[in-house]
């Protein structure tokens, strides 16, 4: 892609023409969708994209001036090159953030959101957490920060199988690109602060475990003043809602979209 070499993969379903478009957070890759891929492709044609620097993408640069609109824009640049016009999209952790900033910038790409482990507003700990990593990126490794985060957030025996997961794909980041997108928590930081006043003009699911404990209350907050929102709480579950609770996330965002077809 232009030299670009962002990593993609689709799973297509013979005769259809609906998409989702599947975004991964900070650190992972589109490995961390494995348990969705088998039951959407029965539905869907399926994308996934390993965002600069993660996964497959690992070897792409990272230039000095990259930011979350380079980001979104190689998202899209992936879904013009396989002329996609329009898709839902299903993001989670940083992955919502993007989704929703195409979904406000480019509003006639997509569909439906399912917005999984979101982040809509920051409270007095988790500020106080990301103004550490800021602070202390350039002092201890990357790998290092980010395992001390993973188990900040996910911190319960039952999250173990998506922390590790995370930590896993983490590992395969270079030095150099992790401390690169650690540059971005600032513009990450205020985004989060546009979300809080944010008006959501598409249909949205947020998926979120009712043992989320760093965002879920803000995100009950933020649905229970917008019609277009739902949150649905994933019992024994953390932030990554997908993996740790796969069936019950599976069938609740299928139900979601196909009541656009009903």
């Amino acid at each position: 892609m232009n030299n670009k070499l962002i990593y993609y993969n689709t799973l297509l379903k013979e005769g259809c023409d609906q998409w989702i478009t599947f975004v991964h957070g900070a650190g992972g890759s589109s490995i961390i969708w494995h348990k969705q891929m088998r039951f959407f492709k029965e539905h869907f044609n399926l994308l996934f994209i390993d965002l600069r620097g993660h996964g497959k993408s690992n070897e792409t640069i990272l230039p000095k001036n990259y930011d979350l609109e380079m980001a979104t824009q190689d998202i899209l640049d992936v879904m013009d090159l396989l002329k996609i016009k329009k898709a839902n999209f299903i993001g989670v952790s940083l992955g919502t953030i993007l989704a929703t900033k195409i979904s406000k910038d480019y509003p006639h790409r997509v569909n439906k959101m399912i917005l999984c482990g979101a982040i809509t507003k920051l409270s007095f700990r988790t500020n106080f957490l990301l103004y550490l990593a800021d602070l202390i990126k350039g002092f201890i490794p990357p790998i290092i920060l980010y395992k001390l985060f993973a188990y900040i957030i996910m911190p319960k025996q039952n999250h173990r199988q998506s922390r590790l997961l995370f930590i896993g794909e983490a590992k395969k980041i270079r030095h150099k690109v992790f401390k690169r997108w650690l540059t971005l928590l600032p513009e990450v930081r205020k985004s989060i602060k546009e979300f809080s006043d944010l008006t959501i003009n598409k249909p949205t699911l947020f998926i979120s475990g009712e043992e989320d404990h760093l965002f879920v209350n803000h995100i009950k907050e933020f649905v229970s003043s917008r019609i277009n929102c739902t949150l649905f709480k994933v019992p024994k579950s953390g932030h990554i809602a997908n993996n740790d609770q796969p069936l019950i996330f599976n069938q609740k965002t299928l139900e979601f979209l196909l009541q656009e077809r009903a």
